[in-house]
């Protein structure tokens, strides 16, 4: 946050960005750093001109994500279903992914009650496709479920809240 948003408003705008941009995306992480998440979320909904580093084609990309993203609606339906939002600075953020640098992800989706920056120490990432088969989409599940009850916190970049 650059000092001058909202609290409420840089959430929104890391929940949005979350959606619009891959994790581990360097070019997007050195817009957060050099411009602030509101101005590079404004800049994405209002279709300003294209930011550095990307081609008209991946900014047309970007732009017709951030035409379908609704962080409002993402943020109600995971509370719901028992899911917050962590951003980095947050009491919870485990602070080794601030070695990422600019692929430091925007946020983190997290289910569970524990705390995950103490729990980020006992932790496996489960890294596929999003893409996947239903096998695929199965043995993850499987994989990712018995590592959990094993006491593992199960990690990964992209995935989709089912």
């Amino acid at each position: 946050m650059n000092g001058t948003e909202n609290p409420d408003d840089e959430l929104l705008d890391r929940v949005f960005l979350s959606r619009v941009v891959e994790p581990g995306d360097e070019v997007a992480g050195r817009w957060v750093r050099e411009y602030g998440v509101g101005d590079v979320a404004r800049r994405l909904r209002d279709g300003a001109e294209a930011l550095p580093g990307v081609s008209y084609k991946r900014w047309d990309g970007l732009r017709a994500r951030a035409l379908r993203a609704e962080p409002g609606r993402d943020l109600a339906v995971a509370r719901e279903a028992g899911v917050r939002f962590l951003r980095p600075g947050d009491v919870e953020w485990p602070q080794q992914l601030d070695d990422l640098g600019d692929a430091r992800p925007i946020g983190l989706w997290v289910r569970g009650r524990a705390s995950l920056r103490m729990w980020a120490l006992r932790s496996v990432a489960v890294v596929g496709a999003r893409a996947c088969t239903e096998y695929g989409a199965h043995m993850a599940a499987t994989l990712a479920g018995g590592l959990a009850e094993r006491g593992w916190v199960v990690v990964s970049g992209g995935a989709y809240v089912l």
